[in-house]
């Protein structure tokens, strides 16, 4: 996608946001400190843009907040680290989002909810001859994973990943993919594409081999951040839902 396209797309949402805020924005509150939102660059999802923070799951996420009425600034920083910042450490006043949820991520966060699904497969190149028709074969090869992803961690607990290399970001093993210093990577097939797009790289080259899983993103805050808080952007979320503002977002972006 060019930057002329981002940027238009940019100009939908906000069109699309002021249209519709009028109709459903809640009362604003007042907070001593803004929330800090993180996440990590993941194109189409996450995307810097001449300094612009844009993509499908941060305009989400700005809606969500503008329509809660709660101050907020958003930062990508690699994964792990945002997920240390806002998980581990549980820094009041932060959040996080395009975050999977499992057990032993349960007890670290607030969670606010799920915002968008996302398929996630195994990834070839076309002409690599590699085959992978379950998660038993990618044990024959080299596969490129994110560092801190929850289905990285998924994988590795089920014993299905043999000899890996390990990445901050997908950017960098869509780079590695093509250099053939890895044989498959695990991810969505529409990241994958965009990023390669956007790399001077053929999208087309990529190939979907098997789907590990639909993950859900969702909204987390930290442990330590006020149930008021929480309850407004829970409310905001639902009626983002349900007034159709979110699924309009993603429509701009496919």
């Amino acid at each position: 996608m060019s930057r002329g396209n981002v940027k238009s797309r940019i100009r939908n949402v906000w069109h699309l946001l002021t249209v519709l805020a009028p109709l459903f924005c809640l009362p604003e509150i007042s907070f001593a400190e803004k929330m800090v939102v993180f996440s990590a660059l993941y194109p189409p999802y996450q995307i810097e843009d001449n300094g612009k923070l844009t993509g499908v799951n941060t305009e989400i996420i700005m809606a969500i907040f503008h329509h809660s009425g709660i101050p907020f600034e958003i930062q990508y920083v690699p994964w792990a680290r945002a997920q240390k910042i806002v998980g581990d450490d549980s820094l009041p006043n932060t959040a996080i989002y395009c975050l999977g949820r499992n057990e032993q991520r349960e007890q670290q966060y607030k969670w606010v909810g799920v915002y968008f699904y996302q398929k996630v497969s195994f990834l070839t190149l076309k002409d690599s001859g590699v085959r992978i028709n379950g998660p038993d074969d990618a044990k024959k090869y080299v596969t490129g994973l994110v560092r801190g992803d929850i289905i990285t961690d998924q994988l590795k607990s089920q014993g299905y990943i043999g000899k890996h290399e390990m990445v901050n970001d997908d950017i960098l093993n869509i780079r590695k993919l093509f250099k053939k210093r890895v044989q498959t990577i695990v991810t969505s097939l529409l990241a994958a594409r965009y990023i390669a797009r956007e790399s001077g790289l053929d999208p087309n080259q990529i190939e979907s081999q098997y789907d590990v899983a639909t993950v859900e993103f969702n909204l987390a805050l930290s442990r330590n951040t006020s149930d008021e808080i929480w309850s407004r952007l829970q409310t905001s979320l639902k009626t983002l839902l349900e007034n159709g503002t979110i699924e309009s977002i993603i429509d701009n972006w496919r």
